[in-house]
């Protein structure tokens, strides 16, 4: 028989193959060591040194731990009542500012003709200074929900849905011009009252609003004929576009018509002039 082919195996190596599990080998050298093993010297210092040093740092971990604890919950208490403070004196001034305001009108409405009051209110309403209540018109949109992201993740490799937005400011900002073109009086964005010189931005992943952050879902309320917004955004091609976008991508997007709609007053912003530079 040639030396390269490999001898055949019996059935009795094959049974003790199944059988003994365990290689011979390891039975010998229990059999040398027999059944007390010796131990070497330093063993047992070994055991009682690291033993000992697993303790010490324990000991400091927890030390150093409970030491920093004190001071870091007077920072947290610190910090906590400061900007309770802050609360508090926001809210003042803010009632100081209604009071205030209640005056002026009282003022004006005495100093000027109901023609001019008039107008005064319209100017307003334009410029989104003060708040508003009527019949109107709600738009939501919404981000899928986690189980239709986790269903349209795709392949393995590929970015998932639910680590992108689908909604972006583009979205918000076609919703709000369309609203405009519908015939709105007045819009605000989760609460955000919108004006003459109000941006919708994007930055990362949140939608700015007049750099205020906002986050799903967006309710765009809008004032005006509650029955000629209803019909006018449901025949437009923004209101069309989200309805396919409900079937494909899975967000919300819902409007309703609404008797009594509440818009808050825009936060006052400083208006700035240019001026023609001096000849020296």
């Amino acid at each position: 028989m040639n030396e390269s082919t490999p001898r055949p195996v019996s059935a009795q190596q094959l049974l003790d193959m199944v059988a003994e599990t365990l290689d011979p080998g390891y039975a010998a050298a229990a059999a040398r060591r027999g059944p007390n093993p010796k131990r070497r010297w330093y063993d047992a210092p070994a055991v009682i040194i690291g033993s000992f040093l697993i303790g010490l740092i324990l000991v400091v971990a927890y030390i150093r731990t409970n030491r920093g604890a004190p001071e870091a919950a007077k920072v947290h208490d610190s910090l906590v009542t400061r900007v309770r403070d802050s609360q508090h004196t926001a809210d003042g001034l803010a009632k100081q500012v209604s009071q205030l305001e209640n005056q002026l009108n009282a003022v004006r409405g005495s100093a000027l003709s109901s023609a001019q009051s008039r107008q005064i209110a319209a100017d307003q309403l334009a410029a989104g200074i003060v708040a508003v209540k009527g019949p109107g018109l709600l738009v939501t949109l919404d981000e899928p929900s986690k189980s239709d992201q986790s269903a349209g993740s795709g392949r393995g490799g590929t970015t998932p849905i639910g680590a992108t937005n689908i909604l972006t400011d583009r979205d918000v900002r076609s919703v709000v011009n369309e609203l405009w073109a519908d015939g709105a009086e007045a819009i605000s964005v989760n609460d955000i009252r919108l004006t003459p010189t109000s941006a919708i931005r994007f930055a990362g992943e949140a939608v700015l609003i007049d750099f205020q952050p906002i986050s799903p879902p967006y309710k765009i309320r809008a004032i005006g004929n509650s029955d000629d917004l209803a019909t006018n955004f449901a025949e437009s091609d923004v209101a069309s576009r989200y309805q396919t976008l409900v079937g494909v991508d899975h967000i919300h997007f819902s409007f309703d018509s609404s008797s009594t709609l509440t818009l808050p007053a825009a936060s006052p912003t400083g208006l700035r002039f240019a001026k023609p530079k001096a000849h020296q």
